[in-house]
């Protein structure tokens, strides 16, 4: 099979979903090709693709392979560009973005989501959530601009995300409050004082855009300097924050009544390098159950994230 490894493109994104280490589990059975300039953001130049059997391409060669893969969800332009049939393997967060299946359904694509990809025992397969947690948390230190120790931080979760934050702030020896489900109801009172909010909490799909945690009338309790950070970059509207929207890397932040939000679409790609490492470990088996198999025959793990058109 052919597989495609396409750039990404969001601005100040530097990752590369398929290191040049992880192509010997795909060659010589198959034909990987790489679109020019793709590793470059974490210092993997072409010819280190080229010396282990890859063929560095353009864009609109990659993206007629029968299998693309990348990072991030692709934008319209590159499933235009892609052949009727195909596949797309990417995140892509299909419960809160029905736009995009619709346009997998237009283009008559087969789209594997690897936020859905999981082991036996219901954990993802492709994942760096708690990199986004640690990431997310020291940015929010770096906005908050002092020393973390006399930081309060209080952290909305306890799941793989939210530990990846706890674990950065306790190595910072900030103050840490733990908000669980019972204190949600009373986020009037535990505002109060607290420099940096943190949301760690995967809110329910029914939930999203109906019912927030934190209302924009809130905001005013808050302490001067005080930050809010969503580790779950929902889409626009759905986050438990009302005033909450994604941001990206290279706009990470923005006020709203004083209070400095941040929500970034890309936690992981503020370690680009180490996150595309652990990203190509996880995704080249996977990757080579997709090109052994083909469309039809795929392993029931893979079935299960496939969204067939």
């Amino acid at each position: 099979m052919d597989i495609g490894i396409i750039s990404e493109k969001r601005p100040g994104e530097k990752r590369v979903i398929l290191r040049p280490d992880e192509l010997k589990a795909l060659l010589p059975r198959h034909r990987v090709f790489v679109e020019k300039g793709a590793g470059l953001g974490i210092g993997i130049e072409d010819a280190e693709y080229e010396k282990r059997g890859a063929r560095i391409a353009e864009a609109k060669e990659v993206l007629g392979c029968r299998l693309v893969v990348r990072l991030k969800e692709p934008k319209e332009e590159e499933l235009a560009a892609m052949k009727e049939g195909a596949i797309i393997m990417s995140m892509m967060h299909l419960p809160g973005n029905p736009a995009l299946r619709g346009l997998l359904r237009k283009y008559r694509l087969n789209g594997i989501a690897m936020d859905e990809l999981t082991d036996p025992l219901g954990n993802r397969m492709i994942e760096a959530l708690h990199e986004a947690g640690y990431q997310g948390m020291l940015k929010g230190f770096e906005l908050w601009g002092g020393d973390p120790e006399n930081c309060l931080v209080k952290i909305m979760g306890y799941g793989n995300v939210a530990w990846g934050a706890i674990r950065c702030a306790a190595r910072k020896f900030a103050r840490i409050v733990i908000l669980n489900k019972k204190d949600f109801k009373d986020m009037r009172e535990h505002i109060a004082g607290t420099d940096i909010l943190v949301n760690g909490i995967n809110w329910p799909q029914e939930l999203r855009g109906k019912k927030f945690i934190i209302t924009r009338d809130m905001l005013k309790l808050f302490k001067k300097g005080a930050i809010m950070v969503d580790l779950i970059s929902n889409p626009a509207g759905q986050s438990p924050i009302e005033t909450m929207h994604p941001t990206t890397l290279e706009d990470i932040a923005y006020k709203v009544d004083g209070v400095l939000h941040t929500s970034c679409w890309s936690w992981p790609g503020l370690d680009p390098a180490n996150v595309s490492r652990r990203y190509s470990i996880q995704t080249a088996p996977i990757i080579k159950d997709i090109a052994d198999n083909g469309i039809d025959d795929l392993p029931e793990y893979i079935r299960s994230a496939l969204c067939k058109n």
